[in-house]
């Protein structure tokens, strides 16, 4: 476009120049360098408008690129939100039918140590329905077992382990302190041994039913001392389901911490009653 209004220019002026080599009037040489101005001005103006416009075109459409771009920012940004919330989705629906499943389990397990509860309840009610009424002759013939473990118990203080008839059933009382380690659910050596006795006894009384009560002292949190005791029990029936020819469904284990005590737990020798494991065995 400049090359052209620079060639106008030149011929303008090779016209002048040509008019001023001819033999002219002055009027007649003004009156074509006012026109050749004028189209020159004309010229300019449609150039300008044309590069103005030219600039307004560019200018709109890089500001419509711009627009596009931040869209599509915009659109990218929203994309990988929309990634993260579904993400965020899958993780929190993975988490809930976990909780789901462990919530599951945990009703599962309730279920099962209530339906072990209630078997240790129908025993003991069977139990203290037993003792109610007592022959003398079956009175006789429960003396004379409990004689039979008290000899296996000689040479070991009563304090520690003796059998005596409850009701119409035999009862053997072990402390806790001999029958356990310190502090522990494991057997100690001579507590292994007194249950070993015990064991062998009741090989002779093969329909026999045996309930393992254990208890504490009131030193500890309640909730310690009634796992800790439903352990203990749990240990000894273990040990005569090991050594003894009883059926596995003979036994029965429970554990009362201390809501059960002998004693009132206000000095040492008290306590020491009430730290005991009871085995309560319903011969048949």
């Amino acid at each position: 476009m400049r090359n052209t209004l620079n060639f106008l220019i030149i011929a303008l002026i090779g016209t002048g120049m040509m008019l001023s080599s001819c033999i002219v009037s002055k009027k007649k040489y003004d009156t074509a360098v006012y026109n050749g101005k004028k189209s020159l001005d004309s010229l300019n103006q449609v150039f300008n408008k044309t590069v103005a416009g030219f600039n307004t075109a560019t200018n709109a459409l890089k500001s419509d690129n711009a627009a596009k771009d931040i869209s599509i920012d915009s659109l990218n940004r929203e994309n990988l939100k929309l990634s993260g919330d579904k993400e965020a989705l899958n993780q929190s629906l993975i988490n809930s039918i976990n909780d789901y499943k462990e919530e599951k389990e945990k009703l599962s397990q309730k279920s099962r140590m209530a339906d072990s509860l209630m078997n240790i309840l129908v025993v003991q009610t069977a139990l203290e329905d037993s003792a109610k009424t007592v022959s003398d002759s079956r009175k006789k013939e429960l003396e004379a077992i409990t004689s039979t473990f008290n000899k296996q118990f000689q040479g070991n203080n009563q304090s520690d382990v003796y059998a005596q008839v409850t009701g119409s059933n035999i009862t053997i009382t072990l402390s806790n302190d001999f029958l356990f380690k310190a502090q522990t659910t494991e057997l100690s050596v001579k507590g292994s041994a007194i249950l070993k006795k015990a064991a062998a006894v009741l090989d002779g009384y093969p329909n026999s039913r045996i309930n393992v009560i254990s208890n504490t002292d009131n030193n500890g949190q309640a909730k310690t001392l009634l796992e800790l005791s439903v352990k203990r029990s749990a240990a000894v029936v273990s040990f005569f389901a090991a050594n003894c020819t009883l059926a596995c469904t003979a036994y029965t284990a429970s554990g009362r911490g201390m809501y059960s005590p002998l004693a009132s737990n206000a000095n040492s020798d008290d306590k020491k009653k009430n730290r005991r494991t009871e085995i309560i065995i319903m011969v048949n």
